[in-house]
């Protein structure tokens, strides 16, 4: 009897628990699908079209609750990242096409950091369905960009491992070997 209480407890049956079962919440497929549509509808809207590198689900279970059971919630993000190499110049460009895809509501963050004065370029806008979507642009101090990634967040979610959310929209799975964006592009590029 024991062993079946401490079961129920630690799979999310104790009475703290029980309260995110009330919560509002999506399940893994409503989350990957408002995801991957956040995701096809971002890198549909790039004009002309550039190279990816796959993508990813990650999975942040919430924190346990006080009395130690595992929450039964999540924040899920699904990301990629633009293979193609992004001058400078078109960074520009590649903000104003989100933020005509996404409207008014988009809100642009520019931060310097470090020694190496890394520059960072975040637009961040309301995706689809609960999703929201974000831009991130990394460069060096010399104005070379070292990455492009598209991403959509989609908090308060049924937990689920990744594993179980499966193959991006957008290429294969990475594997977190990838480079920096190798693909020139006429006009990207330069």
């Amino acid at each position: 009897m024991l062993a079946a209480g401490v079961g129920l407890f630690y799979n999310g049956y104790g009475p703290m628990a029980l309260k995110d079962r009330g919560a509002p919440q999506l399940s893994p497929h409503e989350a990957k699908g408002q995801l991957d549509d956040t995701l096809r509808a971002a890198t549909g809207a790039i004009s002309p079209p550039v190279a990816y590198f796959g993508g990813v689900y990650v999975v942040d279970r919430l924190p346990e609750h006080a009395d130690g059971e595992p929450s039964l919630l999540s924040g899920v993000m699904a990301s990629v990242s633009l293979r193609t190499k992004v001058g400078p110049a078109r960074i520009p460009v590649l903000l104003n096409q989100m933020k005509q895809l996404w409207g008014d509501r988009c809100r642009q963050d520019d931060t310097t950091v470090g020694y190496a004065a890394t520059h960072y370029t975040d637009l961040s806008c309301p995706g689809r369905g609960e999703s929201y979507f974000k831009l991130s642009v990394v460069s060096s101090a010399d104005g070379s960009t070292l990455g492009v990634h598209l991403s959509g967040r989609v908090d308060t979610v049924r937990y689920q491992p990744e594993k179980d959310y499966g193959a991006s929209p957008v290429g294969p799975r990475l594997t977190g070997h990838e480079g920096a964006p190798d693909v020139d592009d006429p006009y990207w590029s330069h």
